[in-house]
């Protein structure tokens, strides 16, 4: 294993307890800070489609539920994808969700669209990244599967690659050809552009 894998493995442990150590009240509280600096930061009359993640609440990862909710009420005009894990589980397929997508649970835990509507990754406009660390530069580190890094290459130059966390960033993280950085992140405290 490479010195960078290894100390993404570190980070990995590390930012996985510290989430997890959470309080469920602060947890609520970090979600609507992230989701409010997200409704105010994105321009939303430049996207169309936006990609996000669904969360698992049982791992306390930063809530994207609420924001579904407010661009549902807000902004039905933005379409909204969700990934679902190929069969291999090597890549991620794509598809609108809906109020009328039914979801199951795959073998991690994560919340996916039965079946739907494919979306092609040069529509989407946005991505919002699930992340466990980042850096000053943008980098990441995610659950070290590398779903995110092979779909992110395929997207275009400008879709905007955004991460969501509840934690500032560490100085550096050592980075391989096949990472992809942020565009920028959202933490509870501030919007950190790349």
């Amino acid at each position: 294993m490479s010195s960078s894998k290894k100390d993404k493995e570190v980070l990995r442990q590390t930012y996985l307890a510290r989430r997890q150590a959470l309080p469920s009240d602060q947890v609520s509280t970090l979600n609507q800070k992230i989701c409010q600096s997200l409704i105010e930061f994105i321009t939303w009359d430049q996207i169309k489609v936006m990609h996000l993640y669904l969360a698992v609440v049982d791992r306390k990862e930063v809530d994207t539920y609420p924001l579904i909710d407010h661009l549902r009420t807000t902004s039905a005009d933005i379409q909204i994808a969700v990934p679902k894990v190929a069969p291999g589980g090597n890549l991620l397929h794509h598809y609108f969700f809906t109020q009328a997508t039914r979801l199951q649970t795959n073998k991690w835990g994560i919340p996916e669209p039965v079946a739907g509507t494919p979306v092609p990754v040069i529509h989407i406009d946005l991505v919002l990244v699930p992340m466990l660390a980042f850096d000053e530069s943008g980098n990441r580190v995610g659950y070290g599967k590398g779903h995110y890094d092979r779909f992110l290459a395929k997207c275009r130059p400008d879709t905007q690659k955004i991460g969501l966390s509840y934690f500032d960033p560490v100085d550096k993280i050592e980075v391989e050809p096949t990472d992809i950085a942020m565009d920028a992140v959202v933490t509870p405290e501030r919007v950190w552009k790349f």
